[in-house]
């Protein structure tokens, strides 16, 4: 029984099978709610143990399990981090090595205010570019389920009408036609399809080898391309500044970023720059090969960062720019995507009408 929270705490949680341990998942908000508790309670003296014990008296769900599990490896006497690298799925390398430094440095509490500020623009970032995209795909949505309506349901009577009158139909009506009779037919066939292009589809992008094609493609598109690069370039920078700031070196940080990254291709040139760094090369020497990746401005704030001393206050500078500058593309994204929904709904009502109109102009022509 803890004197601090009045609960009980067992051992059991270390002997949890791992199957079960790897099972637990906390989501973005909860993780950063979690480290900023914590945060705050350091902040205000009481011991780390104690600080766990006061988590748990409230947690619920997923995090008393890993809150279970920290408390009984601080009471073994081992560091906060060998708990949280029970749960890789949850605490990422730049979590871990974070945590570590600052067990490691006296400074957890702060390299735990970090963590809390990179999670918290995270968040912030995810919410911002899911909002941005509900008018774009609402729009999308509603469209395609209209143009299916038609073509299930009102095309077929008008078919009717046209074998009455042994009008010839031209071929987009026939087109429509024959996917309305298949989707009304085989239903269930059509179904099975779409699940297996979609499983198909989740599959090829997990595939490494094909994952460079992709982000190559994705890169060079509008709207696509600069919002990946200003993403990839602000999360590296910000994840970077803020190992630097929690006292780790940057032959310790590269080998983090580049598994934490998603992109294939800044993966690539972050394996590049692990190798050259090791042996005496800068940073920016090596993002000076990748103008495609870094932009003149963002490689010209790093060369001046590393001549100056100042490297991890530039990579925060650096994340901020790109950070407010997705913050403007998101508001606007609704405006710049206007003319494409405007297109892709004109063609695809057009297409409809016009096989519909087609045959009607056809049968009106014979009398």
């Amino acid at each position: 029984m803890s004197k601090q929270t009045g609960i009980e705490i067992t051992e059991r949680p270390l002997h949890v099978k791992l199957w079960t341990r790897l099972n637990v998942r906390l989501s973005h908000k909860d993780r950063l709610m979690f480290t900023k508790y914590l945060s705050v309670l350091l902040k205000s003296g009481l011991p780390i143990d104690n600080a766990i014990e006061t988590l748990l008296s409230q947690a619920k769900g997923p995090l008393k399990v890993i809150l279970l599990t920290l408390h009984t490896t601080l009471k073994r006497g081992d560091p906060l981090a060998k708990g949280l690298e029970a749960y890789p799925q949850v605490f990422d390398l730049v979590y871990l090595n974070l945590i570590r430094a600052g067990e490691a440095s006296g400074t957890l509490q702060t390299n735990l205010e970090h963590l809390v500020e990179q999670l918290q623009k995270e968040h912030d970032l995810r919410q911002k570019i899911r909002g941005a995209m509900i008018y774009p795909v609402t729009i999308i949505l509603a469209a395609l389920a209209i143009s299916i309506g038609i073509i299930v349901f009102i095309l077929p009577s008008i078919q009717d009408v046209f074998s009455a009158l042994h009008a010839e139909l031209p071929l987009p009506t026939r087109i429509l036609l024959w996917i309305a009779r298949v989707t009304t037919e085989s239903g269930s066939l059509v179904v099975l399809c779409l699940i297996a292009f979609f499983i198909f589809v989740i599959i090829i992008r997990r595939i490494k080898a094909v994952q460079p094609m992709i982000h190559t493609i994705l890169i060079h598109l509008p709207l696509i391309g600069p919002m990946s690069r200003r993403v990839n370039i602000g999360r590296s920078s910000r994840l970077m500044g803020t190992m630097l700031v929690g006292g780790m070196s940057i032959d310790e940080i590269l080998p983090i970023i580049r598994t934490v990254l998603k992109n294939a291709l800044y993966k690539k040139m972050f394996i590049r720059m692990e190798e050259e760094v090791s042996q005496g090369e800068s940073t920016s020497a090596v993002y000076a090969h990748f103008p495609q990746l870094i932009p003149p401005m963002a490689l010209r704030m790093i060369y001046v960062g590393e001549q100056t001393g100042s490297l991890p206050e530039m990579l925060l500078y650096l994340a901020d720019f790109y950070e407010k500058e997705i913050d403007e593309v998101t508001k606007s994204l609704a405006s710049l995507l206007e003319p494409f929904l405007l297109i892709f709904i004109g063609v695809m009502v057009g297409g409809l009408a016009l096989s519909i109109m087609m045959p009607i102009y056809q049968v009106v022509g014979q009398f």
